[in-house]
């Protein structure tokens, strides 16, 4: 799921550091393996992932204390190797009883790592949902998907569809429970194309319920995906509220410094895009700014930083921000907030912000609001309860002894484990369960009317979440719609955690964000 920082090491004098400690750590009596060019492919890769779970991961000391077993595949060698442990409780989540982590590794043919370009993709970003369906005869539980977002210039743009569409079939399949692995289709990273047919739900003559009904088969849609860039910075605009309040609204969907993920310290595009966003908005004498991360999973810790930095009160720009805490035998890395020289121009030192987050909304996302409170802005956050990760990851890449890529075969593995806990300018760490919002509202189902048929078009003010934040910018009480009368039974099932989610996931640390301290 949603992995939090993570740091691509490219410092040798660290990673010389590495190498001596890791000489002197050991397996019950014997020492780590080093990876041997004698030993299978799998062996090596499995040998040097617990070389670096033995020194980097924020519970080493437990992983120092098994011992493994080398001779599997090594994404079944990290899972595992993680789900033996008993201390790390705070790498991932348990769903449904079952338990996903945070930590991951990733392998890249050598002949596409260090080749810059865009990600196919179909262009949307979606949510998984469940329904009873009544039919002649019988209820039916079935699958849908529906789009949250749409790329421009997509494929999914180009084919007409649009935020708030309802998915029934995949490649002339309805989607029930002995199907459901087919919502995975519609990611672009397990299809290359896929076909799709739209249906809808519309309440009912009495507003008590909904009606389902699918499209002719004819209508189906053909998706191939394409190299596009997929821009976080989705959508922003300066709006006046009903009273005369001048409001700027920005989509961020991940915090993601530029386009090159390969070459961050000359990749930084969007987060000159987010400077001259913030240029204009101040140019324009915005009185409040709504910042919605309903859809982002996280990103660069130095594009949440900037953020946060153009945001914060000039009198605490420089100060105290961010501290990852990383296990014993490391040391702790500091964040502040950007100097007041560094974002002059663009700092619109606001004593507060309206945030819009959901359960979909995690690490970065998080930090934003948290780190933001803990320097006393007062930061209203509407929607619904985030996903509570506090702990961070780096990105590792190199072997230990030399300043190659961790290539083994054919392959450049990349391993991502959790190497520390993030604390605010309090020295406070305490939204593990996720941040609670100021007032609730959820646009995937609301139980109390049929408001979540339709979903507004992002940035519009009539957007339900963008609405109850113009709301209560203009001090319009919103009436919760819970106390107006029972629950609306339309046969949802929740599923919402059921698939993986895409993208990227976490706050990630880049070389040059180095700063460790004692």
């Amino acid at each position: 799921m949603n992995h939090l920082f993570k740091l691509n090491i490219r410092l040798l004098a660290t990673l010389i550091a590495a190498v001596a400690t890791l000489a002197l750590a050991s397996c019950g009596p014997d020492p780590i393996p080093e990876p041997d060019d004698k030993d299978p492919e799998n062996v090596q890769v499995n040998k040097w992932c617990y070389q670096i779970l033995s020194y980097y991961y924020l519970w080493n000391d437990e992983v120092k204390q098994i011992k493994p077993d080398y001779n599997t595949d090594y994404e079944s060698f990290l899972t595992f190797t993680l789900g033996r442990l008993k201390s790390n409780t705070l790498d991932g989540k348990v769903y449904d009883g079952t338990r996903s982590f945070y930590s991951y590794i990733t392998a890249t043919p050598i002949t596409r790592a260090g080749s810059f370009e865009f990600a196919p993709t179909y262009g949307f970003s979606f949510r998984p949902y469940a329904f009873n369906i009544q039919t002649k005869t019988g209820t039916v539980l079935r699958y849908f998907a529906r789009i949250q977002y749409v790329t421009p210039n997509s494929p999914a743009a180009k084919s007409g569809l649009k935020r708030g569409d309802w998915i029934g079939q995949i490649n002339g399949e309805q989607i029930k429970a002995t199907n459901f692995s087919d919502l995975n289709k519609l990611m672009a990273a397990h299809s290359s194309s896929v076909k799709i047919l739209k249906c809808s739900f519309t309440a009912t003559a009495t507003n008590d319920g909904v009606i389902f009904k699918e499209d002719d088969a004819s209508k189906a849609i053909t998706l191939t995906r394409e190299v596009v860039e997929e821009n976080p910075i989705h959508t922003y605009k300066v709006l006046t509220t009903k009273a005369g309040t001048k409001v700027g609204y920005l989509l961020l969907n991940q915090f993601k410094r530029g386009y090159d993920e390969s070459d961050l310290e000359n990749s930084d595009e969007y987060e000159q895009q987010l400077r001259t966003i913030f240029r204009e908005f101040k140019s324009e004498a915005i009185d409040e700014l709504v910042v919605d991360l309903r859809y982002n999973l996280g990103g660069y810790v130095s594009t949440c930083q900037l953020l946060s930095s153009m945001i914060a009160p000039s009198a605490k720009l420089g100060t105290k921000w961010l501290e990852c805490r990383p296990n014993p035998a490391r040391k702790t890395i500091w964040y502040n907030l950007l100097t007041a020289a560094e974002v002059a121009d663009c700092n619109l030192s606001l004593p507060r912000l309206y945030v819009i987050a959901s359960q979909s909304s995690a690490s970065a996302s998080e930090l934003l609001i948290n780190n933001l409170r803990a320097i006393d802005v007062d930061v209203i956050h509407i929607g619904s309860q985030t996903e509570g990760k506090i702990v961070g990851m780096e990105v590792i890449d190199f072997l230990f002894n030399s300043t190659d890529k961790a290539e083994f075969g054919n392959y450049r593995y990349t391993l991502h484990p959790v190497t520390f806990r993030s604390y605010d300018a309090k020295g406070e760490s305490n939204f593990e369960n996720g941040l609670i919002p100021n007032h609730f509202y959820d646009e995937y189902m609301d139980e109390y009317s049929l408001r979540w048929i339709e979903w507004g078009e992002l940035g519009n003010p009539s957007e339900p979440m963008l609405q109850i934040a113009l709301d209560k910018i203009d001090g319009v009480a919103t009436t919760s719609l819970a106390g107006l009368g029972r629950r609306m039974d339309v046969g949802a099932v929740d599923c919402g955690r059921l698939l993986p989610q895409s993208g990227l996931q976490g706050a990630i640390v880049a070389p040059n964000d180095l700063n460790y301290n004692e």
